[in-house]
């Protein structure tokens, strides 16, 4: 809340190779860091993480038996697939072994390098003998309707109405009893449901607040809905805390789900009772569960990670760096407080660099010195991402549902030790930084779905944590919370291509904030080609355009646009056909994504956000390579044999349950000249 007027990595590799080790030792050099930083740490881990991931399943040394066979074809082709599914196409490499010739190579076509990071490691060669490979020469999948239920803020208000005219004048609510307010009745709100799978909501409910700067009772009120009335008596409205002499209180209300429709504009306001000039507003919530779905090939394994619901406030206690404060249940409206709790109040910097444990899914605390006030009333919660059994990981994201009178977001992600380097957080999202000037320090610049594709680490287990808060200028320390917040982690262990692109997030000093995204149609049997929307709680229009000019969409904020349907009704610059039977045109395309959100009196900021959950996917039913599994054994055959026994208990494993044998090859190579040690480099860069 703020007195002021203004305010949804390192991937590991295709784990397809099974290969038994006698003797392994590992050496890890000193890295050459060019440029120091967060963004640099990042990018050195994911070279320590590729180098261990290729050498733990095998690639590495099956791919110095092609070299040393003179098959420097097969090796590159060995590598690069395994780099290709590994490393984020923003980040160009090479991988040389042992002075073997040519490495591999791939620049992505960009000139000068803006951070490097290099990873050597040494691998022991294999013992003498023989090296069996089993490829099944599988071309591509087949696709499935995957749905998921997502639940998402619709509709956030975060200040006091009291801040924005009329409210600020006369006896405020007691002279202007709407929100919204024109010429002496209501006026609506417009706020967006997306489109549904099913075509229904699943459920919704929505949350007011009513307070009182003067030690008074709460007011009633009627939010309407698309014409439909729900009542909320004044003892209806649930007592919360006082903090000197403002009485806050809150009302949670389910929403009949056939009261709002799908895939349009619905309208909701507000009529205020019983009021008198000390009332105020400070917080409105409007959230919903429903389906969506998207076609996705077989094999990809999809996993959910559900956060804890958690709420409440903290201030300053009346001992010296105590705090007290109250925790919300959102289920039930059950509260409790705690009184001059120590350990509960961190500086932001302090917070940021220490992240500390004990206010986790526990207690509410207090924050200094954060960016925009001297304090804040915040809560965190956090997620073990278990990714150790986890495919290539083909996209990554988290959704978050704050509500109450949340003014700021951060989310992070823990990265553990992995090739020798200590654990660290990266930061993924903060609202003061992901943000343009003139935005009040990026007030209200709240994300719906972040995107963490580049930041999971394949084979170990991550953490994501979720910090909201309050700025509190004055007396106001409000209540915040989180709830329905999940993370979503899709990944295969087939060498499947599916493309992502993703924005970057981003907080406009208007009403309107624009992003383009280049993205590829690597070929014309691309199956679909998908744009997941991300913006404010407060958008109110989405307008999708090729930066040509051709429309794509234009209307209410969706969760997900099929843009080659789009394409094919449209422009048809994409595709070939129709909406219903249509193919794409392989080459590079660019769309504008333009946000317009709502004015401050609706939300409480006047400005327009987009996030990195907004992202444009490419998915084919091609594999990128054969699948195939490796054995080393004392003679040719006995290798050949162990192999094949491993690629078919590979491919029961994806569910593949009639194997065409006419699809199987085998083949053999000696391993006995290979070097007993035998040094890769990994150098890794960006533009």
């Amino acid at each position: 809340m703020d007195d002021k007027g203004f305010i949804f990595t390192a991937d590991a590799a295709l784990a397809l190779v099974v290969v038994i080790v006698f003797t392994v030792s590992i050496v890890v050099y000193a890295l050459l860091p060019v440029y120091q930083g967060q963004d640099h740490q990042h990018l050195q881990a994911l070279a320590d993480s590729v180098l261990a991931t290729m050498e733990q399943d095998g690639t590495l040394r099956d791919a110095a038996v092609y070299y040393a066979n003179n098959n420097s074809t097969k090796a590159q082709e060995i590598l690069t697939a395994s780099l290709n599914s590994l490393i984020p196409n923003s980040v160009s490499y090479k991988m040389t072994m042992n002075g073997y010739n040519p490495p591999a190579l791939n620049d992505r076509g960009g000139t000068v390098a803006t951070d490097v990071a290099t990873g050597v490691r040494i691998i022991s060669g294999p013992r003498e003998g023989w090296l069996g490979r089993s490829f099944y020469n599988l071309k591509e999948v087949g696709l499935m309707q995957q749905d998921t239920n997502v639940t998402t803020t619709l509709w956030n208000f975060h200040n006091w109405l009291t801040n924005f005219d009329p409210w600020r004048t006369n006896n405020h609510l007691q002279s202007y009893p709407y929100w919204g307010y024109s010429s002496g009745s209501y006026r609506d709100i417009s706020f967006s449901v997306p489109n549904t799978t099913t075509g229904n909501i699943n459920w919704a409910r929505f949350i007011i607040n009513s307070a009182d700067k003067n030690n008074g009772d709460s007011y009633s009120a009627n939010v309407v809905i698309n014409n439909q009335n729900y009542a909320v008596p004044r003892n209806s409205f649930q007592y919360l805390y006082t903090y000197n002499t403002y009485r806050f209180y809150n009302n949670r209300t389910l929403i009949n789900p056939a009261h709002l429709t799908p895939g349009t504009t619905n309208n909701l306001h507000v009529q205020y009772g019983d009021v008198n000039s000390y009332d105020d507003m400070a917080w409105f919530s409007l959230i919903a569960n429903y389906t969506v779905g998207m076609v996705v090939p077989q094999g990809v394994v999809t996993k959910n990670y559900q956060f804890t619901d958690f709420a409440g406030l903290a201030y300053p206690g009346t001992q010296t760096n105590r705090v007290s404060g109250m925790i919300y249940n959102l289920q039930t409206g059950g509260t409790s407080t705690f009184t001059n709790q120590p350990n509960l109040r961190y500086t932001f910097n302090d917070y940021i660099n220490n992240h500390p444990t004990n206010v986790v899914n526990t207690y509410p605390f207090v924050l200094t010195s954060v960016p925009g006030s001297s304090y804040a009333s915040a809560i965190a919660i956090e997620k073990e991402i278990d990714n150790t059994d986890a495919g290539t990981i083909k996209d990554a994201y988290v959704v978050i549902n704050p509500y109450g009178a949340v003014d700021a977001a951060m989310v992070e992600v823990y990265h553990p030790p992995i090739g020798g380097n200590p654990g660290y957080w990266s930061r993924v999202f903060r609202s003061d930084i992901n943000t343009q000037s003139g935005t009040d320090t990026g007030y209200g610049n709240l994300p719906g779905v972040i995107n963490l594709k580049d930041y999971m680490d394949r084979g170990y287990v991550n953490k994501v944590r979720i910090t909201i808060w309050d700025r509190v200028p004055g007396n106001d320390f409000d209540l915040v919370g989180l709830t329905n917040c999940y993370a979503v982690v899709s990944s295969s262990k087939l060498p499947i291509w599916w493309d992502e692109y993703a924005t970057v997030s981003d907080q406009s000093s208007t009403t309107q904030i624009s992003k383009d995204i280049t993205y590829e149609i690597r070929s014309n049997e691309t199956k679909e080609a998908y744009l997941f929307f991300s913006g404010g709680l407060d958008t109110k229009n989405v307008r999708v355009t090729y930066t040509s000019g051709e429309q794509l969409y234009d209307g209410p904020p969706p969760y997900i646009l099929n843009l080659g349907e789009l394409d094919a009704v449209g422009p048809k610059k994409m595709t070939n056909g129709t909406a219903a039977n249509h193919t794409y045109i392989p080459n590079n395309y660019t769309i504008r994504v333009r946000v317009t959100s709502g004015a401050g009196w609706e939300s409480g900021d006047p400005y327009a956000e987009i996030f990195s959950g907004t992202r444009v996917a490419v998915i084919y039913p091609a594999l990128e390579h054969a699948v195939w599994s490796t054995s080393y054994a004392p003679t040719a055959q006995q290798a050949i044999d162990e192999a094949y026994q491993a690629l078919m208990d590979r491919l029961k494993q994806y569910g593949f349950e009639r194997i065409d044998q006419s699809l199987v090859f085998n083949e053999s190579m000696y391993t006995g000249d290979l070097p007993n040690s035998i040094p890769v480099r990994l150098d890794l860069w960006t533009y």
